[in-house]
């Protein structure tokens, strides 16, 4: 058993698949109903490093037949250079851990060397401090969250932690509004922040993250699909187009089209995976209606086409808000409907 020492799988390097975003406790607690708590799920997003791949039933790692290796308490078992984490058993649902090095040599193959995670953050830094920041996610949460709650409660973006291409996207889609916030309507008209620095953080780290993607890069290429053009003369269609396909593909990669309601995942990462899986979806249907072309999922393979009152957890919305998405979801169902039979 000695070659499980080359992964260290329980050296430093992989202690974020046992931790909370919060690097507080090792698992998260689920409150059962008198209170107490009982069942203890570990995370499977949430760490800038951890970027699980979904594992499907005709690839060539057979989810049944990796049923029947003896798993530890985490539902993971170890390879040599990887790591396999069991969510489900019935049907089973596995994603692969891979050393982050692991694609090193794919990426320099596809010219996707990229700068590392602190040299992205000084480079998004020069642009917008982080008590701007704070500010222009202030303005997010206010104006953007309440239509697109794709963010958790348990793991909210912060300029500290969150992956810098996320924040860039993030401030990218907020600064329209940056005349609601008292100190950022002063600062900015004598020092925006230069949009072409945030986009270019955006598509080099996108490019790189691609390889591997995890829910930040979902995120990411959402807010990049969602934020309104510059232009109102241009719909720039060719390329939100095309990037909704990299979304959906990515987004499939981290087994956003599967229903993850029974995972052995905390009930609030249950609810972030369908909250973001849903929007995911209505935005490519609505997006095939306002062009005119084709969805690009199959609502057959694509297992949270609407969202139920549960998924209000750690969204961060009141009920007046969460009324409002329920009757978007009922209204996507409707637009969806109609676009199955064009």
């Amino acid at each position: 058993m000695d070659f499980l020492q080359d992964l260290d799988i329980d050296g430093p390097e992989y202690q974020f698949m046992f931790q909370t975003p919060d690097n507080n406790p090792p698992s998260t607690a689920a409150e059962s109903t008198d209170g107490s708590y009982s069942k203890i799920y570990t995370l499977l997003d949430g760490h800038e490093n951890l970027h699980p791949e979904m594992l499907g039933l005709s690839g060539d790692m057979d989810p049944y037949l990796l049923q029947r290796y003896q798993s530890d308490e985490h539902g993971t078992f170890k390879f040599k250079q990887l790591a396999i984490r069991s969510v489900n058993n019935n049907p089973p649902v596995q994603f692969l851990i891979s050393q982050p090095s692991l694609f090193g040599q794919s990426r320099k193959e596809a010219g996707h060397t990229g700068a590392s995670i602190s040299s992205q953050r000084v480079e998004l830094e020069k642009a917008v401090s982080q008590n701007m920041g704070k500010r222009l996610i202030s303005l997010y949460n206010r104006f953007i969250a309440p239509h697109y709650p794709i963010f958790s409660t348990e793991s909210p973006p912060d300029p500290a932690t969150s992956a810098p291409c996320l924040l860039a996207a993030i401030y990218s889609i907020s600064l329209p509004f940056a005349m609601y916030d008292d100190q950022l309507c002063i600062d900015m008209a004598y020092d925006s922040p230069d949009a072409e620095d945030l986009a270019h953080l955006i598509n080099a780290a996108v490019a790189f993250d691609i390889h591997s993607p995890n829910t930040a890069t979902v995120q990411t290429l959402f807010l990049l699909i969602a934020r309104p053009s510059s232009n109102p003369l241009v719909s720039d269609a060719s390329y939100r187009w095309t990037t909704m396909g990299t979304l959906v593909s990515a987004a499939t990669n981290i087994g956003l089209h599967l229903d993850p309601s029974l995972w052995n995942i905390p009930s609030a990462q249950i609810a972030a995976r369908r909250r973001l899986s849903f929007f995911v979806y209505a935005l490519d249907r609505w997006l095939a209606a306002a062009l005119g072309r084709p969805p690009h999922i199959n609502r057959a393979n694509w297992l949270v086409d609407e969202l139920s009152a549960q998924d209000e957890h750690s969204s961060g919305l009141d009920a007046s808000q969460w009324a409002d998405i329920m009757a978007f979801s009922a209204l996507t169902a409707c637009l969806s409907d109609a676009l199955d039979r064009l």
